[in-house]
C-alpha cells in the first residue's frame, strides 16, 4: 500500500513539473518566434481606399477632475477628420467637476449614476446615449494619454476587424512604484504582445485603448458581470470566435499607481476577476481550443498563467529539483534547456531592444520591478480567499499626476 501511494504521488509530481515545463517552453517558443517574426515583417499598410470608419470614442471617469481635460483634448486633437470622430464622457459616480471640466473641454458629457460599480455599467450608459452610425467604439480611461496618429492607425487595419486593443505604455513618471510597474507594463508589451501580434494570436482587451464595433459590444457587453469588463468581454469574444487584434503602432499612455496602497487595492480587484472569469469560462474555452482553435489555446494558457513570473518560478524549481538529483525528477536533458530559455530568451530581447541597460540605473529599475512583482503572490492569495468581494475605489490624483512632464506618446 505504501509503496502504491508513493508510486502515485511520484507520478502526481512528475505530471506538475511536465506542465510547468510545457507552459514555459510554450510561452519561451511563442516570445522567440514572434520576435523574429516581428523583426522580419512589413510595415502596416494604410487604410483600404475609402475606407474611414467613424468613431465614438468613450472616456469613463470617476471623480477625474484633475487628469479628464488632458485625455479630451487628446482625443480632439487626433490628426483624422473632425466630422468622423465624437468625444463623450460617462462620468460615472462623481462627486467632484469631472463633468463640468470635460464639458469645457469639448466633450458631450454623460452623467452615470448606479448603486452597483464597475466600467461595464459606464459603457453601458454611453451605449445608450450615443445612438447608431458609429463603425467603433474606442474606450479610454480619464487618466490616459493618446498620440495624435492613434485614430488613423486603427483604421489602417481596415474593416476586417471587429475588435482591436492598441499598445497601452506607461506615462513618464519618476515615482518609485509607478515607475517600477511602468517597466513591467512595456516588458509585457515585448516579450508577451508584440510577439503575439506577429503570429496571429491577438491579444486580450487591457481596459484602455481598446475599440469594438458598437454591434458586437451592444450584444456581449449586458452579459459582463465582474469588475474586470476587459478580461471577461475577451473570453466572451474568443468563445464566439472573435479575436482581439493588438495593434503596437498605435499608443496610449496609462497611468501606474503611485504608492503601494493604491495599487495592492487596484490589483486585489484585477485579480479577483480575474479568477471569476477563470471559474466561469475556462473549461469553455479549454474545449474550444481542444477542437483545434489556437487563440482560445493561448487566452486559456493565459487566464491559467497570466504572467512570466509564473512561469519563471516554476521552471527553476523543476531545474533545482533535477540539479538535487532526487527521485523522480524529470531527465535532465529536459528540463535544463527549459529553464534555461525562460531566462535568456527574454534577457536577451530586452538588452537588444534596450528595456533592460547594462548599467547601475538599468539593473536597479529591474530589481525594483521584481520587489513589487513579488507582491502579485500574497495579493493574489488574499483575492483567492475574497473572490467574491466587488469593489471599485477611485485613484486619487495628486497635483504630479498632472504636470506638464505627462504629455501624450508621440509629442
Amino acid at each position: 500500500m505504501v509503496g502504491r501511494l508513493r508510486t502515485l504521488a511520484t507520478v502526481a509530481w512528475r505530471t506538475a513539473e511536465s506542465l510547468a515545463l510545457a507552459v514555459s517552453a510554450y510561452q519561451s517558443a511563442v516570445t522567440l518566434a514572434g520576435y523574429l517574426k516581428r523583426k522580419t515583417a512589413a510595415a502596416p499598410a494604410g487604410p483600404p481606399p475609402g475606407w474611414r470608419p467613424r468613431f465614438a470614442l468613450v472616456v469613463c471617469a470617476r471623480d477625474e477632475e484633475r487628469v479628464v481635460g488632458r485625455v479630451v483634448e487628446d482625443l480632439l486633437g487626433q490628426e483624422y477628420p473632425s466630422e468622423l470622430r465624437d468625444v463623450f464622457v460617462a462620468a460615472h459616480n462623481c462627486t467632484d467637476r469631472t463633468a463640468e471640466i470635460a464639458r469645457a473641454s469639448g466633450a458631450e458629457v454623460i452623467d452615470v449614476h448606479s448603486a452597483v460599480p464597475g466600467k461595464a455599467l459606464a459603457i453601458r450608459a454611453a451605449l445608450e446615449r450615443i445612438g447608431d452610425g458609429y463603425d467603433f467604439i474606442g474606450i479610454f480611461d480619464a487618466d490616459a494619454r493618446a498620440e495624435p496618429g492613434l485614430l488613423r492607425a486603427i483604421a489602417g487595419r481596415g474593416p476586417g476587424t471587429d475588435c482591436l486593443q492598441v499598445e497601452t505604455v506607461p506615462i513618464g513618471d519618476p515615482e518609485w512604484t509607478a515607475e517600477g510597474y511602468g517597466f513591467g507594463r512595456k516588458a509585457r508589451n515585448l516579450f508577451w504582445w508584440q510577439p503575439r501580434e506577429a503570429l496571429g494570436l491577438g491579444t486580450t482587451i487591457s481596459g484602455c485603448g481598446w475599440f469594438i464595433r458598437p454591434e458586437l459590444l451592444r450584444e456581449e457587453l449586458p452579459k459582463v458581470t465582474t469588475l474586470t469588463e476587459d478580461l471577461e468581454l475577451t473570453a466572451r469574444l474568443a468563445l464566439r470566435g472573435v479575436p482581439v487584434t493588438y495593434v503596437s503602432d498605435a499608443r496610449v499612455a496609462v497611468g501606474e499607481a503611485r504608492d503601494l496602497r493604491t495599487s495592492v487595492r487596484q490589483r486585489l480587484r484585477w485579480v479577483r476577476g480575474h479568477l471569476l472569469v477563470v471559474a466561469r469560462y475556462w473549461p469553455a474555452l479549454a474545449l474550444r481550443a481542444a477542437r483545434g482553435d489556437l487563440r482560445a489555446l493561448d487566452l486559456a494558457a493565459y487566464l491559467l498563467v497570466p504572467t512570466r513570473m509564473l512561469t519563471r518560478l516554476g521552471a527553476s524549481m523543476v531545474a533545482l529539483h533535477v540539479l538535487t538529483r532526487r527521485a523522480g525528477a524529470l531527465p535532465m536533458a529536459i528540463a535544463l534547456p527549459v529553464t534555461a530559455a525562460e531566462w535568456l530568451v527574454p534577457g536577451i530581447i530586452a538588452v537588444r531592444e534596450r528595456l533592460l541597460t547594462l548599467n547601475r540605473r538599468g539593473v536597479e529599475l529591474a530589481l525594483r520591478h521584481g520587489v513589487l512583482s513579488l507582491l502579485w503572490f500574497p495579493i493574489g492569495i488574499w483575492a483567492l480567499a475574497t473572490a467574491r468581494v466587488q469593489a471599485w475605489d477611485p485613484t486619487r490624483r495628486t497635483p504630479a499626476e498632472v504636470s506638464d512632464g505627462q504629455r501624450a506618446p508621440g509629442r
